[in-house]
């Protein structure tokens, strides 16, 4: 990935506390920032270009650099507003007119805010990366995060801004169609990564595209696709979705080596058993269906039988349910995204 140049925040709710009141935001009785909003600017000033793009259609830049002052954020190189380019996020004029004011390119780029439709997928759909910041921990809108990385707390955006951005998921599809994926294949991990909506939803659906990688590959040359997989992913600066990959051993025993000891870990691995080639399946299901295809691992059947209905036991207590809740609820969110 290019190494990041500019920051574009979002205002209202993102840096600045949104009043009950109207007209430009610099002439409200009240202005404060968010919490956390000006350890984080401090920060990132003399790392990146910041630049705020608002949606307030009722504040020209001036205004909105105006609010900033008042709220001690004046750490912008300049603002942007709906008002004074008659455009509004997600709308992709919108983002270029922020690369064009502060010249620099969509991919050294990224966008910070707490609207998914508005700061993540009209940032990804301009080309820039995107950082949802989302305070109160809710749940992505939708079943394939479109966000390179979230934020619950502001104070936390240097650091994630400094390390590396998990692979998009085109470039996961990309990787897959460079290692010679079918379709039937593809159509699987997007299956299984859907399924992946605890913990870290980025990681695990990263996780869950990525963890085939190597599935023809490594099949041509008679070794584990697994840690293939593993081996392909740290090439490429990934090593928490290497883990992913090398602990979803498919019929060796899960030694404490290959054993899945995250959570991201464990959902790829208990997802993996549960998603046929086309829909969900139940463990028994999806075993009956490998088994089909290679007879010879009916000795292993057994043991691989255990260690998924294990995985899947530990999973359903955690969450406070029965297997059969779990199937019934992920069936129901591939069916119905939007449900």
């Amino acid at each position: 990935m290019p190494r990041l140049e500019a920051v574009f925040f979002d205002s209202g709710d993102t840096l600045l506390r949104v009043f009950p009141y109207a007209g430009r935001m610099a002439d409200w009785p009240e202005v404060a920032a968010v919490d956390g909003a000006a350890e984080a600017l401090l920060q990132l000033r003399g790392r990146y270009r910041l630049a705020v793009l608002s949606n307030a259609q009722d504040s020209r830049a001036a205004d909105m650099a105006a609010a900033m002052r008042r709220a001690g954020l004046d750490y912008l190189s300049t603002c942007i507003t709906a008002r004074d380019i008659g455009a509004l996020k997600p709308d992709p004029a919108f983002f270029r007119a922020g690369l064009q004011a502060l010249d620099v390119p969509a991919d050294r780029t990224v966008m910070v805010g707490d609207s998914y439709a508005a700061d993540v997928l009209g940032a990804r759909a301009a080309g820039l990366r995107a950082v949802w910041y989302n305070p109160r921990g809710g749940p992505c809108p939708s079943a394939h995060p479109a966000y390179d990385a979230t934020v619950s707390d502001l104070r936390d955006l240097p650091a994630v801004l400094a390390a590396a951005f998990l692979p998009d998921a085109a470039t996961c599809l990309a990787w897959l169609a460079q290692q010679g994926a079918s379709a039937d294949l593809t159509t699987h991990v997007r299956l299984l990564a859907a399924a992946g909506e605890d913990v870290d939803p980025l990681l695990a659906h990263r996780g869950g595209l990525l963890h085939d990688l190597a599935k023809v590959s490594a099949a041509a040359r008679g070794v584990s696709h697994e840690l293939e997989a593993g081996r392909l992913l740290r090439e490429r600066g990934q090593p928490a979705l290497a883990r992913i990959a090398e602990r979803h051993p498919v019929w060796a025993p899960l030694t404490a080596d290959l054993r899945p000891t995250t959570w991201e870990e464990k959902l790829v691995y208990y997802a993996d058993r549960i998603s046929g080639p086309t829909k969900i399946v139940s463990i028994e299901e999806r075993l009956a269906e490998m088994l089909a295809r290679r007879r010879e691992r009916n000795a292993a059947a057994a043991a691989y039988g255990a260690a998924a209905h294990a995985v899947e036991q530990e999973i359903a207590r955690r969450l406070g349910l029965t297997a059969d809740d779990i199937m019934a609820w992920l069936r129901n969110v591939i069916d119905d995204p939007a449900g």
